[in-house]
């Protein structure tokens, strides 16, 4: 019984590595699609994406959303706040990139301009092609079908 419990503690624990290896793949194309630097500065509040980001080597995690390249908001009470104290927004040159992980969320902030979530068991990627457009953002031809004109 004890080889057992011991044989699937060991299993969960593989899966859950699989789980943010893939995760953390996954987010370092899409935000490297995004953002065209060899390192890109991170900026999210979720404990579980900051466990996954710190073992990235080109994403560096930043704790000032004003420091960031992207920001990745992962729901509405976030969102809110980070509105709620835009000031950091308006003072620089440019902003970061808003990127979240619930479709629901795209409808609250034109600054946002993709999401990549799970419906029904799937994996879903969204740009918005003109809030792309309006942040000079190009994607290449492999986003392409991922694009929405407007929401």
């Amino acid at each position: 019984m004890k080889k057992i419990l011991i044989l699937l503690i060991l299993l969960y624990g593989h899966l859950y590595a699989l789980e943010q290896e893939s995760t953390l793949k996954i987010y370092h194309q899409i935000f490297s699609a995004l953002v065209h630097k060899p390192s890109i500065r991170v900026y999210t509040n979720d404990k579980e994406y900051k466990e996954i980001f710190v073992h990235s080597k080109r994403m560096v995690l930043t704790d000032d959303p004003a420091t960031s390249d992207i920001v990745l908001i992962t729901n509405r009470s976030s969102l809110f706040k980070l509105m709620r104290g835009q000031q950091w927004m308006q003072d620089k040159d440019e902003k970061p990139i808003l990127f979240v992980t619930d479709y629901r969320l795209l409808k609250y902030s034109f600054d946002i301009v993709g999401a990549f979530y799970w419906k029904k068991g799937r994996s879903q990627l969204l740009f918005i092609k003109n809030r792309l457009d309006a942040r000079h953002i190009t994607l290449p031809a492999e986003y392409r079908n991922f694009m929405v004109d407007e929401l």
